[in-house]
């Protein structure tokens, strides 16, 4: 429950309107604002010296192609990030913590966990058994789901992405002990 301070009102009344917008509990507001414009022009300063190197066509990219496209989305969603921040928040959503409970944080750092352990056992496992056990975790653990749709999502999802990514883009995946495919 955040307080509210009456003279702070009085003084929010009294300021011009992109003043008072500014101000925000904790500063959060400044600093999405501020923030968000240093994004906005590391990827202004990415599309610069991307065009020095040579952009190419869309059919025959350059070495700056690349860099630019990021460097573009870049500062395109901080420009929309910004234009955000500028909007007035209600006090009930300015003191709304990050993590509402307990819960919710326990499994944002199972996942982080989760993501690290795939990376590191994908070579000797494969990537068909990595993702499935991965997505099995996610789908039981983290946002819980029968067993029916954990093992058949699970197993849709990596077959399809090893479909897509090994026969379709005939990319490079590891195996894993079995050598199945």
């Amino acid at each position: 429950m955040a307080l509210v301070f009456p003279e702070r009102c009085i003084l929010a009344a009294k300021m011009p309107p992109w003043v008072a917008r500014s101000r925000h509990v904790g500063g959060k507001m400044g600093r999405d604002k501020w923030s968000s414009l240093f994004w906005l022009g590391m990827g202004i300063l990415i599309c610069i010296l991307s065009a020095k190197l040579s952009l190419g066509s869309l059919h025959n990219p350059g070495p700056g192609f690349l860099p630019f496209a990021t460097g573009a989305i870049l500062a395109g969603l901080s420009f929309i990030y910004h234009l955000q921040s500028l909007r007035v928040l209600s006090p009930k959503k300015m003191a709304e913590p990050l993590w509402k409970d307990r819960d919710r944080g326990i499994k944002i750092v199972l996942t982080v966990f989760a993501l690290l352990f795939y990376a590191v056992i994908m070579e000797s496992l494969g990537f068909l058994m990595t993702t499935f056990v991965f997505l099995a975790f996610l789908l039981r653990f983290i946002e819980p789901q029968r067993w029916s749709t954990v093992l058949l999502g699970s197993l849709l999802a990596s077959g399809v992405s090893f479909c897509i990514f090994d026969l379709l883009l005939r990319c490079q995946l590891p195996r894993g002990p079995f050598q199945i495919f």
